[in-house]
């Protein structure tokens, strides 16, 4: 039931046997960023878990997702990790929500220097500026970006592509172009 494809049984029974450095790789494995999916995520997995067979009675992944990602983070697991070798391409990434964020964080860890490109002040998109501080505090989205920065990707917010500066212009300089936008109009 989970649309990141987390490999939830695995963390599951490796928080049950209480090994908590191997579950947050495993979260890590299919997701850059488990604070935010453990905050903001509705949860389908809740709902597609056989113990919901008798409802109310279902296995509560986000809150355990939280608490791996938690004690992680207060353990000091969590670390930057910058490439190994460089590749000697350069990536721009349009768009600094969760996707563009993560687009830039693999594509940095995979040796490309990369640019993250955000038109608001902030990096974070949606997580940073539509929700609210109850849901996600921003010192959450900001502890990530400090990772991405001690990785080496590099942030220009304030920067509006189509604006301030042309596609054209994007695609002559780097040697990829990532569009990661989003949109400011919701749905219902």
């Amino acid at each position: 039931g989970c649309p990141l494809g987390n490999l939830i049984p695995d963390w599951n029974d490796l928080v049950y046997r209480d090994r908590f450095q191997d579950a947050i790789a495993q979260l890590h494995a299919t997701n850059n960023f488990p604070e935010f999916t453990g905050r903001l995520c509705p949860a389908p997995c809740e709902a597609a878990c056989v113990l919901e067979i008798r409802e109310g009675d279902a296995v509560t992944i986000k809150q355990i997702e939280n608490t791996i990602v938690n004690r992680a983070w207060a353990e000091g697991w969590i670390v930057p990790k910058p490439p190994r070798r460089e590749t000697g391409h350069v990536v721009a990434v349009v768009g600094s929500g969760p996707a563009g964020m993560a687009a830039a964080q693999q594509l940095r860890r995979s040796g490309h220097r990369v640019t993250l490109f955000e038109r608001d002040e902030a990096i974070g998109g949606l997580v940073r500026f539509g929700v609210p501080d109850f849901k996600i505090e921003k010192t959450v989205v900001q502890r990530r970006v400090e990772q991405m920065v001690a990785e080496g990707v590099e942030l220009r917010c304030g920067v509006d592509v189509g604006s301030d500066v042309s596609v054209e212009e994007l695609r002559a300089e780097y040697d990829a172009v990532v569009l990661a936008t989003g949109s400011r109009t919701p749905r219902d």
